[in-house]
C-alpha cells in the first residue's frame, strides 16, 4: 500500500475544493452510480480530501493499490470532464479503461501530468500537520 496526495488545482470554473470533492464523488459513482443512491445516503465519496493549512489548496488522498469495482450502469462523463487537462488520447484511454473493465485500479486513473506526492513529500510541503496538540 502506498498512500499518495494529489493536489488539485482550480480549473473549468471550479475551485480546488470543488474539483477534489467532485473527483472523489465521481470515483465513488463508478462503483455505485448516482441513479442507484437511496435517499439520505451519507457515503458519496471514495477518497479523503484535505485542505492545505496554509495555501488553502485541496488534495485527494488515495492508496495507489485501490481497486474500484465498476458498476455496469456507471456514467463516466462527469469524471472525465473533471480532467480538462487530459489530451484527447489520454481522455480516450481513460474512458476505454473504465468502460471495458469490471475493476479499475486507481494508479491507472491518475493523469500523467498530475502532481503526486508521497506521504513524506506531503509532510515536507505542509499538507500534514505533525505538531502535537497543545
Amino acid at each position: 500500500m502506498s498512500t499518495v496526495y494529489l493536489p488539485v488545482t482550480a480549473r473549468i470554473n471550479l475551485s480546488s475544493e470543488q474539483r477534489a470533492e467532485g473527483i472523489s464523488s465521481e470515483l465513488y459513482n463508478l462503483e455505485l452510480p448516482k441513479v442507484l443512491h437511496e435517499p439520505g445516503r451519507t457515503t458519496t465519496k471514495l477518497l479523503e480530501t484535505i485542505q492545505h493549512p496554509e495555501t488553502g489548496q485541496w488534495a485527494c488522498v488515495a492508496d495507489t493499490e485501490l481497486a474500484i469495482p465498476v458498476h455496469p450502469q456507471r456514467d463516466i462523463t462527469a469524471l472525465v470532464a473533471l480532467f480538462p487537462q487530459l489530451s484527447d488520447d489520454e481522455r480516450a484511454a481513460m474512458t476505454y479503461y473504465i468502460a471495458s473493465s469490471e475493476l479499475v485500479f486507481f494508479a491507472y486513473l491518475m493523469p500523467a501530468a498530475s502532481e503526486i506526492l508521497t506521504e513524506e513529500e506531503a509532510e515536507a510541503a505542509g499538507w500534514i500537520d505533525t505538531d502535537p496538540l497543545p
